[in-house]
């Protein structure tokens, strides 16, 4: 049996968790993506295959090969999300042995916890038969089979057929629809069903889980049923409980009481606070009930925390400021000369961005406008990337990084800025491998600045500094060589 799981499905109410994969959404203190991989783990399952979308680096760095699961996981990317059982279809005799497939936020609630080999037997599909869960507007939102026949016809499309119970397999999925749903599955779970599951953490007492390095001061007030998840800190004198879910990586400080809330992971929730019966996403705060959400723009209340750095992120610093300095130098004398010559035949002047998104040391950047079209000065000020100076001189002060995002726009790209895990204004990026950078005028892509926090890199730094600099040259040389004025 093989394991398909579409995490790049999109999920309405996953867009309140400020960018954040609906997968990894805390369930009683674990992601919604162990739950499935326990369950394929269960079932036996060696081979699962992650399909991607937002939030890939995230997901893969979680999931990794699989082996902590005792499980192989490949991932790949699907375009056609409005379909995804498109993914399926590329390779239909693949699943033939059998498939659990999972296309959108479906948790695989059990009966009752397995206590002997005969419940784990009951929880196992046999040779014939199939279950499946249908999404609200009929599509597949989790199905599982070891007939041939119906992953064929699920592959194709043309699955039809009736489900049979799922109950005789000791499991009723459960589908999360709505931030509802998906609360009142944490309540039920801190409230005692999560012994049906591995439980988070290494215990804590009756009632209570609570994951490794977690800091709890004496004065800390726990108040079971409860979860927290690895890596918290809490401050004196907070109080935790009843009813609370507490993601991995959060801050909790001091005098603040949690109660029936749901705090997300690598959230920091401030001093002197009482937050009851909420969901608490980085600064969102949400009323479960009804979907009301509220973003708290005081940092010192409530906050995202930024993603660490990995140890590539440092070893890109370290080399890009030293690319800085060295480009900076090579560029200092030509950039006056071709710089005071263009401002004396008035082709061409600095103009400042916007103020830029969070995340950058400086609050505006200068950007070259020529006030000709195409003079040959101008063409080979840009060709030599002199136009690039000033911002190669900020990176070479530690103001900038060398490679990296296009500074973001604080209106025009707010949503973007959200949804990435670590973001880094640079003074090279996709968006100057063109001859010309116009930011103020041109969006973002978000194809790229995903790209470029998936798969960042010393060599990929490098790529783009070459690209962008023999590229403009190439274009320069090339223009010229054509007779252009």
């Amino acid at each position: 049996m093989k394991a398909v799981f579409q995490t790049g499905v999109p999920v309405d109410w996953g867009n309140a968790l400020n960018g954040r994969p609906w997968c990894l959404a805390p369930v009683g203190g674990k992601p919604l993506l162990e739950y499935w991989l326990e369950w394929a783990a269960a079932l036996d399952a060696k081979d699962v295959c992650l399909v991607l979308g937002d939030g890939a680096d995230e997901i893969e760095a979680y999931g990794g090969d699989g082996s902590r699961w005792g499980l192989r996981i490949s991932y790949g990317f699907l375009k056609k999300i409005s379909d995804p059982e498109a993914y399926l279809r590329r390779s239909p005799r693949r699943w033939e042995d059998g498939l659990l497939y999972i296309a959108g936020p479906v948790f695989p609630r059990r009966l009752q916890a397995p206590q002997t080999d005969g419940d784990a037997a009951r929880s196992t599909p046999g040779a014939e038969g199939a279950w499946h869960l249908r999404h609200p507007a009929g599509g597949i939102a989790c199905f599982l089979s070891r007939d041939a026949a119906a992953v064929s016809a699920l592959a194709n499309g043309k699955w039809n057929a009736t489900s049979n119970e799922w109950t005789a397999l000791g499991l009723d999925p459960v589908r999360l629809d709505d931030l509802s749903a998906y609360y009142k599955l944490n309540m039920r779970l801190v409230g005692g069903e999560i012994a049906r599951y591995v439980r988070p953490g290494f215990g804590g007492g009756e009632g209570a889980c609570i994951g490794s390095n977690v800091v709890i001061p004496p004065s800390v007030d726990l108040r079971p049923p409860l979860i927290i998840g690895d890596n918290c800190r809490l401050h004196p004198m907070s109080i935790v409980g009843p009813n609370a879910v507490i993601g991995s990586g959060v801050i909790l400080d001091r005098q603040t009481a949690l109660s029936g809330a749901v705090v997300m992971d690598d959230t920091y929730v401030g001093r002197n606070l009482e937050i009851r019966d909420r969901i608490v996403s980085g600064a969102r705060l949400i009323d479960p009930a009804d979907g009301t959400m509220v973003d708290i723009a005081d940092p010192w209340l409530l906050a995202p925390l930024e993603a660490p750095l990995r140890t590539t992120d440092m070893a890109r610093a370290v080399v890009g400021w030293v690319g800085a300095v060295v480009l900076a130098l090579c560029q200092a004398l030509p950039f006056c000369l071709f710089y005071l010559a263009l401002r004396a035949l008035d082709k061409g002047r600095f103009r400042f961005s916007p103020r830029l998104s969070a995340g950058s040391r400086v609050r505006r950047l200068p950007y070259w406008f020529p006030t000709a079209e195409s003079p040959r000065l101008n063409r080979v000020f840009t060709g030599l990337s002199l136009d690039l100076f000033p911002l190669i001189a900020l990176a070479a002060l530690g103001r900038l990084w060398l490679c990296g995002h296009a500074p973001l726009h604080p209106d025009r790209d707010a949503d973007l800025r959200k949804r990435l895990r670590r973001y880094y204004p640079a003074a090279f990026g996709y968006h100057t491998f063109h001859a010309t950078v116009d930011d103020i005028a041109m969006p973002v892509t978000t194809a790229d600045a995903f790209y470029y926090e998936r798969y960042r890199s010393v060599l990929e730094d490098l790529r783009i500094v070459c690209r962008t600099l023999f590229g403009r040259l190439l274009a320069c040389m090339t223009a010229s060589s054509g007779g252009a004025p």
